[in-house]
This record gives C-alpha cells, structure tokens and sequence, in this order.
C-alpha cells in the first residue's frame, strides 16, 4: 500500500514594496507635517533646560541644560498646588460627565421615552449658544447659589459645557449598537442597569474614550472662566496659575517654559492612554464584523 506524500505549503516570500513618485511624495509631506507639529513641542522642552541667557542668545539650540528649572517651577512658582488643584476639578467634572451621558446616551438611543425626539433636539439647539452668552448667567447662578471662589464654581459650569456634545456623539453610537444582544440579556433575566453595564458599555468604549479626550482637554486647559470665579491662590488651577508665575518670572523663560511643560505632560499622557483603547476597540469591532 503505497502512500502520497503530503504537499508542504512554501512560505511565500515577502513581496517588496515598489515606491512610486506618489508614494514619495505622501512620505515626504507626511515627515514635514509629523515635524511641523512636534518641533513647537521639542522647542518647548528645550527652552526648559536653558538659563535665561541661554534662551536670548541661542534660541534655537542649547548650551546649558539646567534641570533646576523644574524644581524652581514646582516649588517656588507653586506649581504643585496649581496641578493638584487641576487634577482634582478635572477628574471630578470628567465622572460627572460620563455617568450623564452614558444614562442620557442610553435613554435617548435605547429606551427612546416619549417625547424623546422633541427633547433631543431642543438639547442639540443650545449648541448654538457660545461660552460668552452664558457667562453672565452663569456668574449670576454660582454668586446667587453661594459657590463663588469654590471648586464647584468650576466643576458645574464644566460640567454643563461638554454634555450636550458628548450626549449627541454617544445617542447616535448607541442606535448602532445591535439590539439582539440586549433582548437576550433581557430574557436572561438582566435588568436595564445591568444590561448597560455588562453588554452595552463594553461595545461604547471607544466613543466614550474619544469623549473623554476631548472633554479632559477643554476642562484640563480652561482659563476664562477660572479668572472670572476663583480668586483664592490656593484654588487656582494650573492654566490660571500660570498667569501669576509669568508675572512673577517676566525675564526667566526657562522656568516659565517649565512649567508650560508641566501643564502639557497630563494631555499628553491622557491622549496616549485613551487612544490605545479607541483603536484596540476598532480593531475589535472590525474582527467581530
């Protein structure tokens, strides 16, 4: 009895890229886009390293490397406190965010009350009233409320400013969201909270983290209405006490450039974070599909 032998698939050799003028070209405008846009960034951190003289007589490059204008930022020019005081507000308005628009989300796009269209739209209209309109009503509210100089003078008004985007961004993520999946959860016996939970939130994630990075950075970098409210040097967040440390270091540039560094290593940090887990979820969707 005589036996075939079986065929060993050959690797295939890895095909080579042929490079067209037009691929040149894409790759070549995309390096000087990627630099455009990292060199004020490098430039930033630079000036950070340099003495005051450094920075006037070679702006451009660096003869000195002074780390201590770190140090002098957190302690003296109160640094600390200001990125505390930040962290804090933004992490506080950043859950009362989500928990709002997730259940507003849900019930705009799953549940679908009664009325629901009506509301939704006069929601989408006040997206057409601009910060500089509500200013005033909003002084007025957190005076007459008795918060005014607080944490909370900020938080609500912050609040308030990323839900009606955040609401409309999610509502229409939430319709795509196939329905099969709930009625089974439903049938075995899981309630509207825990259907959310469990299966909906899970499949919402990369919205919800390209929310959160939007929203974290208008929070994180706030500064007119921060100058408007808060007074307290204690309370000032980091953008506002920015102000202050400029005045106090008009000539010292290296300093102040530290400090700015300080203030942009959290949105850097926060996009990286939240960006890894958008495209893992894209690229989970795309598999599953």
């Amino acid at each position: 009895m005589s036996s075939n032998p079986i065929p060993v698939p050959r690797a295939k050799p890895h095909a080579k890229r042929h490079w067209t003028v037009g691929a040149v070209v894409e790759q070549i405008l995309l390096l000087l886009m990627a630099v455009f846009v990292l060199y004020p960034l490098f430039f930033v951190l630079l000036t950070s390293f340099k003495t005051n003289s450094d920075v006037i007589l070679n702006p451009f490059g660096i003869s000195t490397f002074e780390p201590q204008n770190y140090i002098t930022a957190w302690f003296t020019g109160k640094v600390g406190s200001y990125l505390l005081n930040s962290v804090i507000t933004t992490l506080v308005t950043l859950v009362i965010q989500v928990v709002i628009i997730v259940l507003a989300a849900y019930a705009f796009g799953k549940l679908k009350p009664w009325g629901y269209n009506a509301l939704l739209s006069l929601l989408l209209m006040t997206m057409f009233v601009t910060s500089e309109m509500t200013t005033v009503p909003n002084y007025i509210t957190i005076r007459d409320m008795g918060l005014m100089g607080t944490r909370w003078s900020l938080i609500i008004p912050y609040v308030a400013s990323g839900l009606i985007t955040g609401t409309y961004i999610l509502t229409n993520f939430v319709r795509e969201l196939p329905k099969e999946l709930d009625e089974a959860a439903r049938i075995d016996g899981a309630g509207i909270f825990k259907i959310l939970w469990k299966v909906d939130l899970p499949m919402i994630t990369p919205a919800l983290a390209t929310l959160v990075i939007f929203n974290f950075n208008g929070v994180w970098s706030e500064f007119y209405w921060a100058l408007i409210v808060i007074k307290d040097e204690a309370l000032k967040t980091l953008p506002l006490g920015l102000i202050n440390f400029q005045s106090q270091f008009t000539s010292d540039y290296g300093v102040l450039t530290a400090g700015l560094v300080i203030l942009t290593v959290p949105v850097v940090a926060v996009y990286l974070f939240f960006s890894r887990y958008f495209i893992a979820g894209i690229s989970a969707g795309a598999v599953k599909g």
